[in-house]
């Protein structure tokens, strides 16, 4: 299991959570076919996940990571996720 899944079950989501979890991925489908069928500029996508991420979750790791593991379900290269959330959302911040 990859950090990404690891963190995201601490956050113990509710089944209202999971649901809406579900939802996001739904909503995030076409950025990460749109990523994944594109040219890579960074290994894996972490640049462009990492991008996102940043943006939606205001610099916020937790909400990051939920939003990572929506990415997850939508598609999205688990690796790219994870290497994103290191690089982007450092544990010692």
């Amino acid at each position: 299991m990859n950090q990404v899944m690891e963190e995201t079950i601490k956050v113990n989501l509710n089944e209202t959570q999971r649901e809406l979890v579900m939802d996001l991925a739904e909503d995030f489908a076409p950025f990460v076919s749109k990523v994944e069928s594109g040219t890579s500029t960074t290994k894996n996508n972490y640049g462009a996940y990492g991008s996102m991420l940043t943006k939606i979750s205001k610099g916020d790791r937790k909400l990051a990571l939920i939003f990572a593991y929506a990415l997850k379900i939508a598609g999205a290269n688990a690796i790219g996720i994870s290497d994103a959330i290191d690089a982007f959302f450092p544990e010692n911040q």
